[in-house]
């Protein structure tokens, strides 16, 4: 191993925040490190982007793809990277601590990628002070959650975005909103679709992702083209020029997860990144929108309401004119203050105990 050396322990789901966490990470990170090194281990019905790997591989970065149960394969992996000067781990929970004692870095860190802290997970968080040197979580509000003598550090997941685009010049129309993302129940996909099938007010809702719900959203598509649009799946190697085209089509992109375990959707950021308000629940780490460390944010930019407000929120989301120019540069003020890679590069630096070289 080179000095000063990186190692990620992560998965590289098809879609997902491991994906464009790590690489987005492997991008902010590199400059700061002699070598960085990626393990990847595959989470059961996720699937796999070979895309990614194959971003990473030409980044430079050395990306290994982890033995199912061989238990000689494994050693293998553990003999080479032994002794590290950083090891990171984002989520993987199971496996992040076994794998963090054998390979014993000088620092090891294990990021919490998710909201979810029940008792169970942190009684789970407390025990692996013994295997890590730090933890990290996901956002402020998951990081208040923690009970701990000290605060908890927190690190914001970063977006994979190349760029900061513009958004495209709004073509006329009626109201236009997106859900991008993860198509099932917990994301209030099905609430957001009968939102926009009742509504008295015309408007369109775009989805892209995919899903379980892929064939309702077809079907609704199918019944009525003229609200519903359906515009597929993306790689995460391809994401960049998806969204650039997604996020022109809509005025303000809505996040009604019902899931409480939900950490800081990579979608709001990328939403703001293009100059897109938002709409979403408060529910999990999205709950840090409202906090001071985020700002907090301005309702015009990121408005957050509890998930029994949010068929209210919506039906008067349709009523507000489509944002201004000033609106949108205020979205990308916004992302730019406490999303952008030169902020996230410092604070994931201080983290990791590195400085770019």
């Amino acid at each position: 191993m080179n000095a000063r050396s990186l190692v990620i322990f992560s998965s590289l789901p098809e879609v997902g925040g491991h994906t464009t966490t790590t690489l987005k990470l492997c991008e902010l990170l590199q400059p700061m490190f002699g070598s960085v090194h990626v393990l990847v281990k595959d989470i059961p019905g996720h699937g796999f982007s070979p895309d990614a790997f194959d971003v990473l591989r030409r980044q430079g970065i050395h990306v290994v793809r982890c033995p199912g149960r061989d238990p000689v394969q494994w050693w293998k992996i553990v003999s080479e990277y032994r002794g590290a000067d950083v090891f990171l781990a984002i989520g993987m929970r199971h496996l992040s601590p076994i794998l963090s004692a054998l390979i014993s870095a000088r620092k090891s860190i294990y990021y919490h990628i998710t909201h979810e802290l029940t008792p169970a997970v942190i009684r789970q968080m407390k025990t692996y002070r013994l295997f890590f040197s730090q933890l990290a979580f996901i956002s402020p509000a998951t990081a208040k959650l923690f009970p701990a003598h000290t605060p908890s550090a927190w690190a914001l997941q970063p977006t994979e975005l190349p760029i900061q685009p513009g958004a495209e010049p709004r073509r006329p129309g009626r109201p236009r909103v997106g859900f991008l993302g993860r198509l099932n129940e917990a994301k209030g996909l099905a609430v957001l679709m009968d939102l926009v099938g009742r509504s008295t007010i015309p408007c369109e809702l775009h989805v892209a992702g995919s899903g379980p719900m892929e064939d309702i959203v077809l079907e609704r598509q199918r019944r009525n083209p003229e609200t519903f649009f359906f515009h597929g799946s993306f790689s995460a190697a391809g994401r960049a020029e998806f969204l650039r085209q997604f996020f022109s089509e809509i005025d303000f992109l809505c996040v009604p997860s019902m899931d409480d375990r939900e950490g800081m959707p990579n979608v709001i950021l990328e939403a703001l990144q293009f100059g897109v308000p938002v709409l979403a629940t408060c529910t999990g780490g999205m709950r840090s929108f409202a906090m001071p460390a985020l700002g907090p944010a301005s309702p015009d930019v990121v408005q957050i309401v509890e998930p029994t407000n949010f068929p209210a929120a919506f039906r008067s989301l349709l009523s507000t004119p489509p944002p201004t120019e000033s609106v949108r540069e205020r979205c990308r003020a916004y992302f730019e203050k406490f999303f952008s890679d030169s902020v996230l590069a410092v604070d994931w630096g201080k983290i990791l105990g590195s400085h770019p070289r």
